[in-house]
């Protein structure tokens, strides 16, 4: 395993969500990928709803729907520059 794959995996099993701060860190260098990245990553989050929808498991597909809001909000944060999200990245 790599120093790389350490550190995430340290990361992660303190609660740190890895991808959003690597999404943050892609968004101050290319704010136009990084939205791009979050509604492909809100894509998959919408899709995995519909999998549970079609298994009647509603609770995960509430959650899987939440965060596919989640991305879409942060996506058009970016894309609009909204002063809370500019606050934000500066940090």
């Amino acid at each position: 395993m790599s120093n790389i794959d350490e550190l995430i995996r340290k990361l992660m099993s303190k609660g740190v969500n890895v991808a959003d701060l690597l999404l943050d860190a892609l968004s101050i260098q290319d704010p136009e990928e990084s939205m791009r990245e979050r509604m492909s990553i809100a894509e998959k989050y919408l899709n995995e709803a519909r999998e549970y929808i079609n298994k009647g498991d509603a609770v995960q597909a509430s959650e899987k729907l939440y965060k596919a809001a989640e991305e879409v909000i942060k996506a058009l944060a970016e894309k609009y520059k909204i002063p809370e999200y500019q606050e934000f990245m500066r940090g």
